[in-house]
């Protein structure tokens, strides 16, 4: 081991002291209030929400309990009722989290033949506005005789 002079052991103790305390007084600085911790709970499980209806494998119907519990707790939000709303935004967070295990656990067939039905609604969809569009031009083309 080293043998430090006396004063540069102090320095660096105060140093060091000095550190602790400007970090700890800068954790409770960053401590944010029960309204921003409650809208930004509610707004990361709005954004799960989002994110899981681009799914095709979850149904409206399987979001709708979770989009319910976050209006209710956007409404406790906005009524200052924030623990209220910290629940209700945990009880989404659960459902959300739920829907995702199930996701994770449905097998990729089921995946696959989610996404190949909706390929095939969407071209059934195209080929009718292409056949829309294909009269409209036989319309007009009469009515310009």
């Amino acid at each position: 081991m080293r043998n430090w002079p006396i004063n540069t052991l102090l320095t660096r103790l105060g140093f060091l002291l000095t550190l602790i305390l400007g970090l700890s007084a800068c954790a409770q600085m960053v401590q944010p209030s029960p309204q921003e911790s409650a809208t930004g709970s509610i707004a990361v499980q709005e954004g799960r929400v989002r994110i899981l209806t681009l799914s095709p494998a979850v149904s409206p119907a399987q979001l709708a309990p979770a989009q319910r519990v976050l209006a209710e707790a956007q409404a406790a939000a906005n009524g200052g009722n924030y623990p209220l709303a910290e629940r209700r935004t945990l009880l989404a967070q659960s459902l959300l989290d739920n829907i995702e295990i199930r996701l994770k656990e449905t097998p990729m067939d089921a995946r696959k033949a989610a996404l190949e039905q909706q390929i095939t609604d969407l071209q059934s969809r195209i080929a009718a506005t292409h056949q829309a569009i294909n009269q409209a031009k036989a319309q007009l083309a009469k009515e310009g005789q």
